[in-house]
This record gives C-alpha cells, sequence and structure tokens, in this order.
C-alpha cells in the first residue's frame, strides 16, 4: 500500500487561495497564472469547455490572446466561478484519499502514548569474595553428570554415550545410535560463575525490584531499542480490534511486531536465506520458515523472502481482522494479510492461535501494538494504523 502523507494531500490549497485572491484584478492575471492561451495549460484543457461558444483575440501589449464569450468583453463571472469550484473539488478530492483515516502511532520525538510491558523488574547482580560486582556472572549448575535418555527424558541404563565426530550421540550395546535418545545433564550443585564458566569461590548474588528501565528511545524519527533486556517489550497504550497497518523496520536482530499483542510477526535477518525443499504430489514444493521474518512466528510461513540487508529499512503493510466469539468460545479466528516489501507474502490466513510470548490469550478482546524489546537491538519507524469497520 502507497501511504501519502496530509501534507502532500493539500499541496494544492495555496494554488486555490491564491486564484481567489487575484481573480478580482482581472482575467489578464488570471490568463498568466493559469496559462489559459496555451493548449497544454490546465486551462487549456477546461476553459474551452466552460466559454464556448468563445474566441481567442489578440488584445496584450505583447499580442498574447484573451479569451472572450461571444457577444461580451470579458469572461462571464458565473462560469470563472464554475472552473474555481472544478478546481477546488480536484483538491479536496486529493485531501480526501489515501491518508483519510491514518493515525500515527509514533510522533518520532518521544515515546508518548507507549509503555513497558513490565513496569517493575528483578535485577540480580553478582559480587566475587571481596564483593566487587563481576558483569556477565550468572548462577547454574556445576559439576553434573551426563546420562542417556530417550525422547521423553526416561533413563536408559544399558546404553552407552559415544561421540562422532564433535557430537555426542546415544548408541546400544553393539554401537547402533538409538533413535530419538540424547546425552542429558543431571545432579551437581549450584554455583556462581563468570562469563566464561569458571566459578567464583564465595560468589553472592544480590536481587533488587524497582522501576523497570527503559531500554527505548527516540531519535531523528526513529524509535530504537538500544538496550534489549526483559520486559523491555513496548506496547501502545491504544487496544485495536480490525485494522490496517504500516510499520518500517532495520532486521538488525531478533524482534517482532505483536498484533494485539498475540500474533507476531517475525522481524530478524533473513537476508539470502532459502527454502527447504520438500516432495508434493511428484514435485519439489519451496517451503519457507514459520520462524524467519515474514512469518506469523511459528504458524504461517511467508510465500516468498522479501528481506533486505539488515540496516536497510523494510517495511510491513497488515490487513488484520480479530478473533470473533466471546471470552470462553471464538467463532472466527483472527486473520492477516501481510506485504512485505511491497510484495503479498500471506494472504487473508487464518491464525491458528496466539504465538509465542503473548500478553494473554483473551483473543476476542481488542489490544495493543507491540514491540518486542528483549532479544535485541532494532529500530522502527513511520508507524501508522487506520481502524477498520467491522465486519
Amino acid at each position: 500500500m502507497c501511504h501519502k502523507s496530509r501534507s502532500e494531500s493539500i499541496l494544492g490549497r495555496p494554488l486555490l487561495l491564491l486564484l481567489l485572491a487575484v481573480f478580482p484584478f482581472g482575467c489578464g492575471v488570471f490568463r498568466q497564472v493559469f496559462n489559459c492561451g496555451a493548449t497544454g495549460g490546465p486551462a487549456g484543457i477546461l476553459l474551452p469547455t466552460l466559454v464556448a461558444p468563445a474566441r481567442l483575440t489578440p488584445c496584450c501589449e505583447d499580442g498574447s490572446p484573451e479569451i472572450y464569450p461571444r457577444g461580451g468583453t470579458t469572461m462571464t463571472m458565473r462560469r470563472a466561478v464554475g472552473l474555481l469550484l472544478i478546481l477546488a473539488a480536484c483538491g479536496l478530492a486529493a485531501e480526501g484519499g489515501e491518508g483519510k483515516g491514518w493515525v500515527p502511532l509514533f510522533n518520532g520525538k518521544d515515546l508518548d502514548g507507549w509503555k513497558l510491558r513490565q513496569q517493575q523488574a528483578t535485577i540480580t547482580r553478582y559480587f566475587d569474595g571481596n564483593g566487587k560486582e563481576v558483569p556477565g556472572a550468572k548462577k547454574t549448575k556445576v559439576d553434573q553428570k551426563e546420562v542417556a535418555v530417550d525422547a521423553k527424558g526416561k533413563p536408559l541404563p544399558d546404553a552407552k554415550i559415544a561421540i562422532e565426530g564433535k557430537k555426542k550421540v546415544v548408541v546400544d550395546a553393539s554401537g547402533k545410535a538409538i533413535a530419538g535418545a540424547k546425552v542429558a545433564k543431571v545432579g551437581g550443585r549450584d554455583a556462581i560463575v563468570d562469563k566464561t564458566g569458571k566459578e567464583i569461590e564465595k560468589g553472592t548474588a544480590k536481587s533488587e525490584t524497582g522501576p523497570n528501565p527503559v531500554g527505548w528511545m527516540a531519535k531523528d524519527g526513529e524509535l530504537i531499542c538500544h538496550q534489549p533486556h526483559g520486559g523491555n517489550d513496548l506496547l501502545t497504550e491504544q487496544k485495536f480490534t480490525d485494522f490496517e497497518l504500516h510499520i518500517e523496520f532495520q532486521a538488525t536482530s531478533n524482534s517482532g511486531v505483536y498484533l494485539q499483542g498475540r500474533y507476531e510477526i517475525q522481524v530478524d535477518n533473513s537476508y539470502n536465506a532459502k527454502p527447504k525443499y520438500v516432495e508434493k504430489d511428484g514435485k519439489k514444493v519451496a517451503v519457507w520458515d514459520t520462524h524467519q521474518c515474514g512469518a506469523i512466528y511459528g504458524r504461517i510461513a511467508p510465500t516468498k523472502n522479501m528481506a533486505k540487508p539488515p540496516k536497510e529499512w523494510q517495511s510491513f503493510d497488515v490487513t488484520f481482522r480479530g478473533a470473533r466469539g466471546t471470552k470462553d468460545k471464538v467463532t472466527q479466528k483472527a486473520r492477516v494479510t501481510l506485504v512485505w516489501n511491497g510484495e503479498k507474502v500471506i494472504d487473508d490466513a487464518e491464525i491458528d492461535g496466539t504465538t509465542g510470548g503473548a500478553l494473554d490469550g483473551n483473543v476476542t478482546a481488542p489490544g495493543p501494538l507491540l514491540l518486542q524489546g528483549d532479544h535485541g537491538k532494532v529500530a522502527y519507524r513511520n508507524i501508522k494504523i487506520r481502524a477498520l469497520a467491522a465486519k
């Protein structure tokens, strides 16, 4: 979809005001503004209809023609006003076109109208035996034992763990790999380790709950996630049911655009990603990943990969219809159409439930637009929405 700004849609207004201002000064000025004697000018097309029958008679010192209706020496006020009304109607039609109904969600200057997913956050800091904070440290298990288990996690006492290449595999007594079996770690003890995995002697942890720091900022018209962390998802204060959405992004890291805060359109670097090919009716068919950029995460894959290099701006244009029914019973599931960088990649598809990380499961209620901010550094801009009439 193409979305013209409001400023673009009213460019004709100054010209119309100029016409109204100069008209009383005579047809000569009127002719110069509109090039009414030239066949290529706008009045050269419109005026013959408005003033016919008419004749062109040279009357100016430079010999340029002036328009006179037959039987008169000046253009009639009625016909001149008719021309102005036609031009005014054209200007109003342009103003009431594609830009109508669109509401910006991001003002380009600050986070007004947005809020964090979690207003409070618990932060744990780790210290060594001398009380000095150790950045990147964490609490984990050490001295664990490796055992062989089946696909359901049940121990396989007669199985062995073997190394094939650089990978550990579970094999039976004859050395044959056991399908579905895997290596699991059990037991061990809790410890604090640094970012290299080395245990910190006499390490301690301290947790504090307080206001969740905002990891987003507005800069140069962009909404930037510069400090991703838990609870840093950003959502609108407004909630929506059926709508069209336009949003632009840079896929420099993992993020997502959540429709109603429940259905994620994946944002990630999928530039040059290739599909898998599967046999279907004797033919090889390309199948795209439901976890790549442009997918409804884990639900619907795009029909093609329209990804650009990660630092180039990309766009999603979405048409979304919310689920119908009651809180206890869904009669119609949500539906979505997605145009990615100008190409339709999802066409009015039904979404079979919420995606991971959804705000809630109350799918028949209105919901906000949510931008994922707990994975990596990303940027968005030109975010606007237009409500659709229910149907």
